[in-house]
């Protein structure tokens, strides 16, 4: 727990853009809120380890957002059913689920055709949301942090030798 969280600081006050951090979080959102064994979290995966994005707070985010998917999956699992039962895509889906990648993409799953929706339409608003989050952090509350006598309290602690090993 205190080395997530010292992972966690370590990358907000690391030298990771804010951008980066964004991007972190946005993909750990989409492959937390989806069905793990989805093979589209395997290209998630790929992206995460091909460009530089932290890695850290992935992981965060992936925990995060696979606690919340329990929660959001009743309502991911009816929106894939509403689409998926849409008349006017009736053709599409049926020319689709006859070619066998898209059979291995698992798209007919109400489950994951909902909870990729949803996670695709709320990534750009929380790519935007998390990039001015850390710019505010770095610009008021990090050096607020660092003159405060928390911050040389918890420098003799559990947290900071947690961070420091990293």
């Amino acid at each position: 727990m205190f080395t997530l969280l010292a992972k966690l600081l370590k990358a907000l006050n690391s030298d990771y853009s804010p951008s980066q951090i964004a991007v972190a979080i946005c993909l750990g959102m989409i492959m937390g809120v989806t069905p793990l064994t989805a093979l589209h979290n395997f290209f998630v995966l790929l992206i995460v380890l091909v460009f530089r994005v932290n890695l850290g707070i992935f992981l965060v985010s992936l925990t995060a957002f696979s606690g919340v998917a329990y929660l959001v999956d009743p309502f991911s699992e009816l929106i894939g059913y509403e689409i998926l039962t849409l008349s006017l895509f009736e053709p599409v889906w049926v020319a689709l689920y006859s070619s066998s990648v898209f059979r291995l993409l698992e798209y007919n799953n109400t489950l994951v055709m909902g909870s990729l929706l949803l996670a695709l339409v709320f990534s750009p608003a929380l790519y935007w949301m998390s990039k001015c989050l850390v710019i505010q952090y770095r610009q008021q509350f990090m050096s607020l942090v660092q003159r405060s006598r928390l911050s040389a309290w918890l420098k003799g602690g559990k947290l900071m030798a947690a961070y420091r090993q990293l």
